[in-house]
């Protein structure tokens, strides 16, 4: 929300500016238009690292349906009649996919996962978005590229030096296609971690769940091999309301993550 709230205040300052200066001219008005241009482009593309610190430094603290994101953006807390309840989201990057490894990598790596959950004090939920891929634009394009290949390699001479290279290339793009069309359908995955603290005071909140992030951040990197790291800012919002609604489409979720 304050991201967007900045980068259209930028925009009509940007726009507002360009006006004057085609209206009155003057340098300082085409450099103050470019300022807050650059400035809401940046703040569109890496606003998740930016505003954490703008909010901060000006202790913005945003309301969204009843429930409180503070200056840091890396939490999200809640009032209760019980105290403050306080959540935290952390990404799950995997570099490397199990099926390629072997049978007994593939058990050694469900034994370890067991062993962490089974070591973890507090409740978390781990959530998996999966999609399949769709493969049939990028296997028209390898066809077309095989058809060039082809079309030249009819054209030439067959004691023309080009004729090994081509037979080469047309081989490739073969190989490519039944590597693409065997087997089974990859999938792109989206996975996060959260975890929930409960304290009568906010201050003992965020120092709890901040403490049982890092624990669990711990744990499942460890044992799965990967990296878990916070998220901040409308990338923490996006994880909570994908608690509730998530996205429905391929479309949608590249759209989301762009």
């Amino acid at each position: 929300m304050i991201n967007k709230v900045v980068v259209s205040v930028s925009l009509v300052g940007g726009l507002i500016a360009l006006l004057l200066t085609f209206i009155y001219g003057g340098f300082y008005l085409s450099f103050l238009a470019s300022i807050l241009f650059f400035l809401s482009i940046l703040i569109w593309k890496y606003g998740y690292i930016i505003i954490p610190y703008l909010t901060r430094f000006t202790n913005i603290i945003e309301i969204r349906d009843g429930y409180e994101i503070p200056s840091t953006r890396d939490v999200i807390i809640k009032k209760s009649s019980n105290g403050y309840y306080a959540g935290k989201f952390m990404e799950i990057r995997f570099y490397k996919s199990v099926s390629d490894k072997s049978e007994s990598d593939q058990i050694a790596i469900l034994r370890s996962f067991e062993r962490a959950i089974a070591s973890i004090k507090y409740i978390v939920k781990i959530s998996l978005l999966v999609s399949g891929v769709d493969l049939s634009k990028y296997l028209d394009k390898i066809k077309e590229k095989r058809s060039v290949a082809e079309d030249k390699r009819s054209k030439i001479p067959p004691n023309s030096p080009d004729t090994a290279r081509l037979d080469r290339e047309i081989s490739m793009w073969n190989r490519l296609i039944k590597r693409v069309t065997g087997g089974d359908r990859p999938v792109e995955l989206v996975a996060y971690v959260s975890t929930v603290s409960q304290a009568i005071t906010k201050e003992d909140v965020l120092s709890r769940v901040n403490r049982q992030a890092k624990e669990v951040s711990t744990i499942l990197s460890s044992s799965l091999g990967c990296d878990v790291v916070p998220v901040y800012d409308l990338d923490m919002i996006r994880l909570f309301e994908w608690e509730k609604f998530f996205p429905t489409t391929m479309e949608e979720l590249k759209d989301e993550l762009f």
